[in-house]
């Protein structure tokens, strides 16, 4: 089954979201949501139905925006991959022209037309992957370190990861830190 732009809007209007509707229906709308962070208080996502309508997207844009020489790149890159992996659910990217960092998360249409309840859970999902990553990936822009991979204990997952991480420093060309011993 396909999912128009038309039917798309009715079915935010039906989960209750506020949106901003682009010129063009086929362009999609705008939902906010508001984050849990002073530094980032609201979350824009936008919601369109592709050209078919048998995928609906939601994507955080400008969501943060890196140089592409930014000294902290590589392990930013690293840490949208991490958290990629943590949820399974949302895809990280950034778009090389500009350095706009994204999350985005579909839903495809196979046999069934989409339910308020699932358009509602893919475009609060996207915001709720950015707001959760946001403090991560500030920090690693802001101060070069990984507060989740700089946490110490007993975990070895954090270990694992941590190793995983000079590993790719490593391959990417990255000087390593001196502490680091893998």
């Amino acid at each position: 089954m396909s999912c128009s732009p038309e039917r798309l809007f009715e079915l935010l209007d039906q989960c209750e979201l506020r949106r901003w509707n682009a010129s063009e229906a086929k362009n999609g709308c705008l939902v906010a949501f508001m984050g849990q962070h002073i530094t980032r208080p609201s979350i824009i996502v936008h919601v369109r139905a592709d050209s078919d309508g048998t995928v609906l997207t939601a994507t955080v844009t400008a969501f943060l925006r890196v140089p592409a020489d930014h000294p902290h790149l590589p392990l930013l890159m690293q840490a949208m991959l991490h958290e990629a992996f943590l949820t399974n659910l949302g895809q990280w990217e950034m778009d090389p022209s500009d350095g706009e960092v994204r999350v985005t998360v579909q839903l495809p249409l196979f046999d069934a037309e989409p339910t308020p309840k699932q358009v509602y859970r893919i475009v609060a999902a996207a915001a709720q992957l950015a707001d959760r990553a946001w403090p991560r990936l500030l920090s690693i822009i802001e101060t070069g370190d990984d507060p989740v991979l700089s946490q110490n204990g007993d975990d070895p997952v954090h270990a694992e990861l941590r190793r995983l991480q000079v590993r790719m420093q490593t391959l990417l060309g990255a000087k390593p830190e001196s502490n680091d011993k893998n």
